[in-house]
């Protein structure tokens, strides 16, 4: 698990919610504080669907890039949010590609993204669906999401 500090907020939030460099995650849920707070769970309602909709995901959770314009809208204006807060997921696909030799049974790749009192901050983090000492994923996801997101 690794905490980044992001210093140039609005370069990052341009990159979040005005390109496709986020677009290889799912959205599990945000929190967005402005006048009012609205949260979302990023639960896809597979019911809403109809059987032949081409919309309809293969993933549990909606595609960031599907839900980046909802987010944009709730964000953007002349007042900064009171509060962001998004977890995301790596899509499977991507999860597979870093992970590809790793022994470890792995649910969730998650990248959190959090906005507070002028502080911005990025975590990531490795869901198990079972208890190991292995640590190989976590290493894999953290050179990742640093070489990819933050340049380090």
């Amino acid at each position: 698990m690794n905490l980044y500090n992001i210093t140039a907020k609005k370069e990052f939030m341009n990159k979040l919610l005005m390109t496709d460099t986020f677009d290889c995650f799912l959205l599990k849920e945000a929190t967005i504080k402005t006048a009012n707070t609205v949260s979302i769970n990023g639960k896809e309602n597979k019911e809403f669907y109809s059987d032949d909709d081409v919309s309809l995901s293969p993933y549990e959770y909606a595609a960031f890039g599907k839900m980046r314009p909802l987010l944009l809208n709730l964000i953007k204006g002349r007042t900064t949010p009171l509060l962001i807060k998004l977890v995301m997921y790596a899509m499977p696909p991507l999860a597979d590609n870093i992970l590809n030799d790793t022994a470890a049974s792995v649910d969730y790749l998650t990248l959190t993204i959090q906005y507070s009192e002028g502080q911005m901050s990025a975590t990531t983090a490795v869901a198990y669906n079972t208890f190991t000492l292995d640590k190989d994923a976590d290493n894999k996801w953290d050179t990742y999401v640093s070489r990819t997101y933050f340049n380090d």
